[in-house]
């Protein structure tokens, strides 16, 4: 969203003829070639015509303008623009909310009614051709990924109208500035942003701050890990949706390389924009104003209106932001999840600095000398001043303490209010355990067995003690560290620990068990070394048990001298563990070469034991090609099938089989999914099965259809093929009836050939885009759903080399049929996914 976004236009679009909105599906596919209505006969638009049907909207939240507001529009604004007079299918625009130099953002609704923001990016607005065409792709690539991170604005869709020369996408609306994610009236709305924000209140909080940007740099994270960066980040193309802030204008996404120069005075770093670490100095300065107020020109002044307990957080924080917006590449932080990382830590305990420490005597050495000075004054004046008594006024709120951390030399307090006593180099509890403060401690979660005993104290009275095994207590004194660190008492340096003592002679006649005894805890000093871990190929995960430590290379510069252990897992590779034992002050590096192990990596081209390669669709991979005869002539042999009439599978290897129904379709995913997970190309949470009807409209380029079965959902949507937008079809775009299979003409598609009378050899015909042959034509194919409520019922999708109808080819057209029974055009394609992650995401 760009900078006037926030600036309201009062401006209502009139409503577009009948003939520019026949046009709005044209050039939205790579095989289009013209106009879509070059060509068509008379007949053929009267069948369209005759196939389309009337959707009737809902009234929009702003009345359509009468002749006469369209005078007074005109009289104030001037003559109408081209620009005014837009339809977008399925949406009708409401008002415009924004525009710069990169596009437009109307106000819009749907045929649902729901609100949505419409961006609309004008080929005119470009001096040249290939630059509005990287935007485009930038959008393209951005629309897959954006709804994988909820900081991002989902784009739910994208469109082309060549004949107008513009694209536009369909986004997520920010809220109201004034109402929020409930608005209540349209004419008023004013998008919510960080820059409405911040002039509303002026310096936002730190604390919100602080987790904003560490949920904005993971969202810039999970972009940079996709290969994009953003190029324009700043508070008014931040946005907030349902209250969560999200990085917007995703317009100027691009891919790595990308070095145009885009972007915004004072955000832009001195190298330029296009890099991760440019994208991580744009969200520097965003915070450094969130967090000061101020302009980011005038970083990296300090706000003068901090508050003595903001200011030490403040601080922290604006480490953060410095190392962030660093002139200095090597010093910047080298990714965003670094950048995340540190920005979570911000408000933790540290150490006192000796500077900061004499800083503070000096301070208050100054202040005690005018002190005194003032005193002796006041005594050789008291006679000749006057004063008046003020009226009492209401205290201030008394703030609680800070808890106070270990300090040699001193007594010290814990979380329980226990008292610790300084001996020598570590704080020393003043009583044994307690048997109290152990049941505590094992809860309802941990089992143990120990002894309770009285044990008299010095000053007389009874300590009920507890006597543990040396396990209970390295994991009691790991609670304790725990809960400290938590309220702020014990810092990272200093820890837990414990010594067997002997009590003094009780009353009690019970002996304590075999390895027993009671303990006093202490504090003591942490003893560290340091860790590099480096892979080859780079960016594995670096795990301690279940917690990511990051990615490699890292390096650990703080860790415990003790036994060691990570385990270093990229997918597509065999694990490796980095371990050892690592002594106070001693530096281990590691350089691991992991060994590629052949198995799947989601989101990247794939191919499995068959030979069969696989693309990314969204969050599942689906298949090339349609499956082999040899593809399931090795499962047929492995699994003892039995002979099927007219089923061929010792011929022609590579056309696609036939005659399997939906049953035998779903056995044969069982089977290469246990084959290839005992070959270890699966994990045990991957598997093969058909499409889903949805995930194979999604392939074909469909968005989300109406309907809750692939009886209701289909020929919802019209005008749309898996090649594109015109009939008939182009040349070579598949295997369908053409005059190689009928001498006539009279069944086949008019004035098309493919040279294939049958099924033709997978890949035969050009791939898409992504890579997928035969989406279309060949053979039908079988998805997982039921063509209704009957379990028995199934579905074919795409066509097959028996099809001619325009209406059987649509992409939306689904085919009803027996599931239990076989036809010889129609096979299946597989479908690999991460049980229980659908390949398309929940747009609403």
């Amino acid at each position: 969203m760009s900078d006037s976004a926030a600036q309201p236009a009062d401006h209502t679009p009139p409503h577009g003829s009948a003939r520019e909105a026949d046009a709005l599906h044209a050039e939205r596919h790579p095989l289009y070639q013209g106009d879509p209505a070059d060509g068509l006969s008379a007949q053929d638009e009267a069948a369209l015509s005759a196939d389309s049907f009337e959707l009737e909207l809902p009234a929009p939240p702003i009345a359509v303008p009468t002749a006469r507001d369209k005078v007074k529009s005109r009289d104030k604004n001037g003559p109408p623009s081209h620009r005014d007079d837009i339809v977008i299918p399925d949406y009708t625009l409401l008002k415009r909310i924004g525009s710069g130099a990169y596009g437009e953002v109307w106000l819009a609704q749907s045929v649902t009614g729901a609100l949505r923001a419409v961006k609309i990016v004008w080929r005119e607005d470009f001096e040249l051709t290939r630059t509005f065409h990287r935007e485009f792709q930038g959008i393209q690539q951005f629309e897959p990924i954006s709804r994988g991170h909820p900081c991002l604005v989902h784009i739910l869709h994208v469109g082309w109208n060549e004949p107008r020369g513009f694209y536009y996408c369909v986004m997520e609306l920010a809220d109201d500035a004034e109402d929020g994610a409930h608005i209540s009236d349209v004419k008023t709305y004013v998008p919510r942003t960080l820059t409405t924000d911040m002039k509303r209140h002026g310096r936002l909080d730190p604390f919100f701050c602080r987790d904003a940007g560490v949920y904005m740099a993971d969202a810039l994270h999970y972009m940079h890990n996709h290969g994009l960066t953003h190029r324009d980040i700043k508070p008014s193309n931040i946005i907030f949706v349902g209250g969560v802030c999200k990085l917007a204008d995703i317009g100027l996404v691009a891919a790595f390389g990308e070095r145009t120069f885009v972007g915004t005075e004072g955000f832009v770093p001195p190298e330029g924009p296009g890099t991760p670490q440019a994208d991580i100095y744009s969200l520097g300065k965003v915070l450094y104003e969130m967090s000061s107020g101020k302009d980011r020109m005038e970083f990296p002044e300090v706000p003068d209106n901090l508050s003595d307990e903001e200011w030490p957080f403040w601080v922290d924080l604006n480490r953060v932001i410095c190392q962030a917006c660093e002139a200095d590449l090597t010093r910047r932080f080298a990714n965003a999840s670094d950048f995340a990382e540190a920005l979570q830590q911000v408000g933790g305990v540290r150490p006192e600095s000796f500077v900061r420490r004499f800083s503070r005597a000096a301070t208050l050495t100054t202040l005690a000398s005018f002190l005194v000075a003032g005193s002796w004054v006041m005594g050789r004046h008291q006679l000749e001043w006057s004063y008046e008594i003020p009226a009492p006024v209401k205290p201030l709120p008394v703030l609680p303490a800070r808890p106070q951390t270990p300090t040699p030399g001193k007594p010290w307090q814990n979380w329980r209010k226990q008292w610790f006593t300084y001996k020598q180099d570590r704080h020393v509890a003043d009583l044994p355990l307690d048997g109290d403060l152990f049941g505590k401690f094992l809860g309802d979660s941990r089992a143990a067995a120990y002894e309770v005993v009285p044990s008299l104290l010095p000053d007389k009275s009874v300590l009920p003690a507890a006597l543990i095994a040396a396990e209970d207590a390295d994991a009691f004194c790991a609670w304790m560290t725990a809960e400290d660190r938590r309220t702020g008492r014990l810092d990272p340096d200093h820890e837990y620990a414990w010594r067997a003592i002997s009590l003094p002679p009780t009353f009690s006649t019970s002996k304590p068990k075999p390895g027993h005894s009671a303990i006093r805890c202490e504090i003591v000093s942490v003893k560290f070394g340091s860790l590099n871990i480096a892979s080859t190929p780079a960016g594995a995960e670096v795990l301690d048990g279940d917690r990511l430590m990051g990615r490699t290379p890292l390096s650990l510069p703080k860790v415990r001298a003790d036994s060691f252990s990570y385990e270093i897992v990229l997918p597509g590779y065999k694990p490796e563990t980095a371990s050892g034992k690592l002594k106070q002050g001693q530096s281990i590096s590691f350089n691991l070469r992991l060994k590629a192990t052949g198995s799947v990596v989601f989101g990247k081209a794939w191919q499995n034991s068959l030979g069969i390669k696989f693309v990314p669709l969204g969050k599942a991979m689906l298949a090339t090609i349609e499956t082999r005869r040899k593809d399931f002539d090795e499962f047929a042999k492995a699994t003892n099938q039995p002979p099927v009439d007219g089923r061929v599978l010792n011929a022609d290897p590579d056309l696609p089989v036939s005659m399997v129904n939906r049953s035998e379709a779903e056995q044969f995913c069982r089977w290469l999914t246990d084959r290839e997970r005992a070959q270890g190309l699966l994990e045990p949470d991957q598997e093969y099965r058909l499409p889903s009807d949805d995930e194979w409209s999604m392939a074909a380029y469909l968005s989300r259809e109406i309907g809750s079965t692939p009886a209701e959902r289909s020929l919802r949507i019209e005008g749309i093929y898996p090649w594109g937008f015109i009939w008939p079809p182009p040349a070579k775009s598949g295997n369908f009836l053409d005059k190689s299979a009928d001498k006539t003409g009279k069944q086949a598609i008019p004035k098309y050939e493919d040279g294939f009378a049958g099924p033709a050899p997978v890949g035969s015909f050009r791939a898409d885009g992504r890579g997928l042959h035969d989406l279309s034509g060949n053979l039908w194919e079988w998805v997982s759903d039921s063509w209704n409520a009957m379990p028995d019922q199934g579905v074919l999708r795409g066509g097959a080399y028996t099809t001619a109808e325009r209406q059987e080819l649509l992409a939306s057209y689904r085919r009803h049929a027996t599931a239990a029974d076989r036809y010889p055009d129609a096979g299946f394609r597989l479908l690999l996914w991460n049980i229980g992650q659908m390949a398309r995401e929940d747009e609403d």
